[in-house]
């Protein structure tokens, strides 16, 4: 299991269903080969939080184990399979060219149902072997941040709301659910939060560390 910790609410554990592909490190967990570690059931409070809101932040600590991975891999996601989905931080950009670089999708009502339109990704060459801070930020005003240690990367713009947000969705690390979309690595922190923290609370929270 991993387990959620916040605090709030009912607890949305995580279950390996492998659990032979990845092992506990200090601080963190190792994903060492293709599994998804997935809730059981829909993640009904995330998915409440952020409708209400209208502002996400999706916060990662990880370590990929190779620059080029999956076509793109998924390090969370909340979604359904490969085509639909709510949100999705994934490692690489679009089907067929895996490459260096973060990328993330988001569904609103301004979106298609796969959250490609404004979908963010940084430049060639940002991601690195080395431990990294990743988070993504959408406000209720539609502004897109996505930062890299501390610094915004890339920034856009999402028009509309998460009413359309599918409330049947999972959370999952590591792999997309129906699989071909695994990511190898180490996580140390994955965190979500119903509303856009601002570019000093990120640069915060990347000096204080994982």
């Amino acid at each position: 299991m991993v387990r959620d910790v916040s605090g709030v609410g009912t607890p949305l554990d995580l279950t390996l269903s492998d659990p032979l592909a990845a092992t506990w490190i200090s601080g963190g967990l190792s994903v060492d080969t293709a599994t998804i570690i997935a809730s059981s059931g829909a993640a009904t409070k995330i998915i409440n939080a952020a409708k209400a809101s209208n502002e996400l932040t999706v916060e990662a600590w990880v370590q990929p184990s190779a620059l080029v991975q999956g076509t793109p891999s998924r390090i969370v996601t909340l979604s359904a399979d490969t085509s639909y989905r709510n949100f999705t931080l994934a490692h690489g950009q679009v089907m067929g060219t895996p490459d260096d670089r973060y990328s993330f999708r988001l569904r609103t009502t301004a979106t298609d149902l796969n959250g490609m339109t404004g979908a963010l990704t940084t430049p060639d060459g940002s991601l690195t072997l080395g431990l990294t801070h990743v988070v993504y930020t959408r406000d209720a005003s539609g502004n897109t941040n996505l930062y890299l240690d501390g610094v915004s990367s890339v920034s856009g713009s999402i028009g509309g709301d998460f009413s359309n947000w599918d409330d049947t969705y999972r959370l999952a690390l590591a792999n997309e659910f129906g699989g071909g979309r695994s990511w190898l690595g180490e996580y140390y922190q994955v965190t979500l939060y119903r509303r856009a923290l601002s570019a000093t609370e990120v640069g915060n929270n990347f000096a204080a560390g994982p």
